[in-house]
């Protein structure tokens, strides 16, 4: 098992289906947690400022927001100036993202594919200046070092990666009594079950078991590096996901809470035509 995998995490099996048939049954209620199409037809971003930075100017730039879920994201880089495709497991999640593409009257495209199978649903096309991801993604990634051949694939020559996630350590601790509690362990790699979400509302209601994953952030850099992409900038940030921790964030604001991690494709790669 090398570093960036999991010994049972085949993204062809069960972990996958169990994944999609989940995400498919709370669209509709995490959907809820977003604006509307208005809000991004009158140009609005639900971007975080720091990935804006990153990213710089992307205007007239082709854009792959890796998970993109129901879209918002994908959106607001269109806004941006971005020629943006969307990808995401979820059917459902990209129905929503393309309806609300359409009501907001933005020129986005949205594909189902796994992070496996992008050579056959996007690497036909031209190459990504940028291919982006949000946080929360990594969790769902069984092999990481398939993931991220997938992201190399998808760069041209001199693109780059954004990736904003949040730090493993925090998913490590909890707050108890006003106290911070060891409650995981960081070097453990096996897949965990659960039910029920907590950042949405209606979420914790959810019968669907789904597949979660966790990696080390030497276990993403190394990924990255081994699949030919050059890392280029690593900041660490507080913790401000206050649906975890509530009340209680202020005593995590001495720990790392999420990173922003961007990464490129060395300009003298030598490119496969696509197939």
């Amino acid at each position: 098992m090398s570093a960036g995998s999991s010994e049972s995490g085949d993204p062809g099996n069960s972990f996958t289906a169990a994944n999609r048939a989940a995400w498919d049954a709370i669209a509709d209620k995490r959907q809820k947690i977003w604006p509307p199409a208005g809000f991004f037809a009158e140009g609005g971003s639900v971007l975080d400022r720091r990935d804006r930075e990153a990213a710089g100017d992307v205007r007239g730039l082709r854009l792959c927001h890796l998970q993109c879920g129901s879209g918002e994201e994908a959106l607001s880089w269109a806004n941006a100036g971005a020629e943006v495709t969307g990808v995401d497991i979820s059917p459902k999640q990209i129905e929503l993202a393309t309806a609300k593409a359409k009501a907001a009257g933005i020129s986005a495209e949205f594909v189902v594919a796994d992070v496996d199978a992008l050579s056959e649903a996007l690497l036909r096309r031209e190459w990504f200046d940028i291919v982006y991801t949000g946080g929360g993604a990594l969790v769902w990634i069984p092999d990481l070092d398939r993931w991220a051949a997938s992201v190399h694939r998808l760069l041209k020559p001199g693109g780059r990666f954004i990736c904003r996630e949040e730090h493993p350590v925090i998913a490590c601790v909890e707050v108890r009594e006003g106290s911070i509690a060891l409650a995981e362990d960081y070097f453990e790699r096996q897949p965990q079950p659960a039910t029920g979400w907590l950042h949405f509302p209606g979420g914790e209601n959810a019968t669907e078991t789904y597949w979660g994953f966790t990696w080390t952030l030497g276990d993403i850099m190394t990924s990255l590096a081994q699949a030919g992409l050059r890392i280029e900038r690593l900041a660490e940030f507080p913790s401000t996901a206050a649906w975890r921790f509530g009340d209680d964030l202020e005593h995590l604001q001495k720990l790392p809470g999420s990173f922003l991690l961007v990464a490129s494709k060395p300009q003298d790669t030598i490119q496969q035509a696509p197939a």
